[in-house]
């Protein structure tokens, strides 16, 4: 099983969801402000979360699929204690990426969910089953790093979207 978007939602998720930090101004003050009082920071993407760890920042859960705007790339630092893989065919969120999220958030951090297939809507998934005052954070293509708090209006925000997963 695996939930479609249609073109108008995947166009809405194209824009940012979030703060969106310009990549001239990503930087570890401006990280270290921004995710102090998270209550865990989960990380979208390869370059998202290379570019946390090089900042000196381990994501809880980092999702990554091993390719960055869909050409392959060399592997993110190995910085996590257990790992999860799934499949997530482009375009889709299935039900392994879900079970795979839900386990990731049972084991010791930081894991790491490797995703066989496209991880980009996958924090739409996160956005539903972790606890508020979590921080998501992902790449925005040409632009920089989005951060999302986790909260009673992000999720208000996204209710048309989250209302789709089977969770």
């Amino acid at each position: 099983m695996q939930v479609s978007f249609n073109s108008d939602e995947l166009n809405a998720l194209k824009r940012p969801l979030g703060l969106l930090i310009e990549d001239s101004k990503v930087s570890r003050d401006i990280l270290d402000h921004l995710l102090k009082d998270a209550k865990m920071v989960i990380s979208v993407g390869d370059a998202t979360t290379e570019r946390l760890i090089a900042l000196g920042f381990v994501p809880d859960i980092q999702i990554v699929d091993g390719r960055e705007r869909r050409y392959a790339r060399e592997e993110v630092k190995h910085m996590h204690r257990s790992e999860v893989r799934c499949r997530n065919p482009a375009g889709t969120i299935s039900k392994d990426a879900i079970d795979a999220i839900s386990k990731a958030l049972t084991l010791d951090k930081p894991v790491r969910v490797y995703v066989d297939g496209e991880e980009d809507l996958l924090g739409l998934v996160v956005l539903r089953l972790v606890q508020d005052g979590s921080i998501i954070l992902y790449g925005q293509p040409l632009e920089g790093m989005v951060l999302l708090k986790v909260d009673e209006e992000s999720k208000r925000r996204l209710k048309h979207l989250l209302s789709k997963l089977p969770i």
